[in-house]
């Protein structure tokens, strides 16, 4: 017997391993519960609220404002270290100083445009050229110092190295606590949505502001320049960090990143089977399905599914989420894809376009697929019980005897897709003016299946 669970709280239980085979969570709270590695195939989440306890919510939105204020705190620094170099008379210095902008401005450049990751690596090679130029002035004043004799030059040359370290310190200051700023963003709007957001970049925003003016009344040229650089590290930042919030495939490091933390303390479903599992309406925020067999899972109108890992399944392609979220492919085209094994029960397909699309172990149960032009599609072990298939091309589909047909309600079909040199659809009845009477379709397509294989 299937157990209930429904209307339950159960923050922070766990499952682990069990089987819940059928089992209803629906209108549960199951916030921070582990259901890693259990069996729940055609469990019912529907209504249910994933996502993590408060208290861990309350931990990790404060460690987020807390690395958002440091770093504000470091990119300010940053900032005013680049304005110091600038302000020295010294030759050295001051290229030093334009090397150190010219650096920071490629790297936000490169963050904004091609994102975090290809900026990493801009920057990694930067402070690996830096840190070669150092050593190798370094080893020079050794070398000049081993000879027993200090002289003028070589005290430049230990002047340069400490004017490169500096200038590398400034680069390196500001870029991580732009990184930093984006993450801890991103996390924030993760865990407890937009207002903290707001106030993350609030805090870096102040703290980093306040710095650049003590730094101001110092010297007003470095402080200018440390103001400049927070505006633009703060700006910069919450671009960042809201574009990974909303899934720019540019940021997707920073959001990765962002969503293992928060999905840690989450509902988990890692490694379970969820197959023909039911989360309509739910809300799957912060949940982790690494791993888990999603076969026909049902997500329709589920929110927050951005906000979940959902690892390599299907639920990565965006266009698929929709999908199986509003589940309206009405005029659309998805020839040659495979939408293999998920969930499409009573969706609206009609006058789609599923040319040689996969459709293997998918749902179609009571689809509308009205005109749907079906050829050469892969419809094996596809459930089509009481799916709406009037009208629709099946040419060369490829059915098979485990094709579900019970009950579907179709006037006529067509067994070719007209063309300009042969524009006869051979519609089934052939009889234009009869229609199939109730269940004759699938008597009739059965038996041919079964000959066929």
């Amino acid at each position: 017997m299937a157990q209930d669970y429904r209307a339950r709280k159960l923050r922070g239980k766990s499952f682990r391993g069990k089987d819940l085979n059928g089992a209803d969570f629906s209108y549960s709270n199951i916030r921070g519960v582990d259901f890693t590695d259990a069996n729940l195939e055609g469990a019912n989440f529907s209504h249910a609220q994933t996502g993590i306890q408060r208290r861990w919510a309350i931990v990790l939105v404060g460690c987020a404002l807390l690395l958002s204020a440091l770093s504000g705190l470091l990119s300010a620094i940053g900032g005013c270290l680049v304005g110091i170099l600038l302000l020295d008379s010294n030759r050295e210095n001051l290229y030093v100083g334009i090397v150190s902008l010219i650096v920071l401005t490629i790297f936000f450049l490169i963050t904004l445009f091609r994102g975090v990751s290809a900026a990493f690596g801009f920057m990694a090679l930067s402070v690996t050229c830096t840190g070669l130029a150092a050593v190798g002035w370094a080893g020079i004043v050794a070398v000049t110092w081993a000879g027993g004799t200090v002289h003028a030059g070589a005290m430049e040359l230990a002047q340069v190295v400490a004017v490169v370290v500096t200038g590398a310190v400034a680069v390196v200051a500001t870029i991580l606590g732009t990184v930093v700023i984006a993450g801890a963003v991103t996390l924030a709007g993760a865990v407890a949505g937009l207002i903290s957001v707001t106030l993350t970049i609030s805090i870096a925003a102040v703290l980093s502001g306040a710095m650049s003016v003590m730094a101001v009344r110092v010297n007003p040229i470095a402080g200018t320049v440390a103001i400049v650089t927070s505006v633009v590290v703060i700006l910069l930042s919450a671009y960042v960090g809201c574009s990974a919030l909303y899934e720019d495939e540019k940021q997707i490091t920073i959001r990765n990143l962002a969503l293992a933390i928060a999905t840690r303390y989450g509902t988990k479903f890692q490694g379970c089977n969820l197959t023909d599992a039911d989360f309509t309406r739910a809300s799957v925020k912060n949940a982790n399905f690494i791993k888990a067999n999603l076969t026909r899972t049902c997500w329709f109108e589920v929110k927050k599914l951005n906000l979940a890992i959902v690892d390599k399944s299907y639920l990565v392609n965006q266009t698929i989420r929709k999908l199986v979220v509003h589940k309206d492919l009405q005029n659309q085209n998805f020839d040659g894809w495979d939408l293999q094994g998920i969930n499409l029960r009573a969706a609206n397909l009609i006058d789609a376009s599923l040319v040689g699309t996969k459709l293997n172990n998918t749902d179609l149960q009571n689809a509308n697929l009205s005109r749907a032009n079906l050829m050469h599609s892969q419809v094996d072990n596809t459930n089509f019980r009481a799916a709406i298939l009037t009208g629709a091309y099946i040419e060369n589909w490829g059915i098979t005897p485990q094709t579900q047909l019970e009950d579907v309600e179709c006037d006529y079909i067509f067994t070719r897709v007209p063309t300009k040199n042969n524009p006869n659809p051979q519609r089934l009845p052939a009889n234009w003016d009869e229609t199939f009477k109730p269940g004759e379709f699938a008597r009739f397509f059965s038996p041919l299946s079964r000959t066929l294989n």
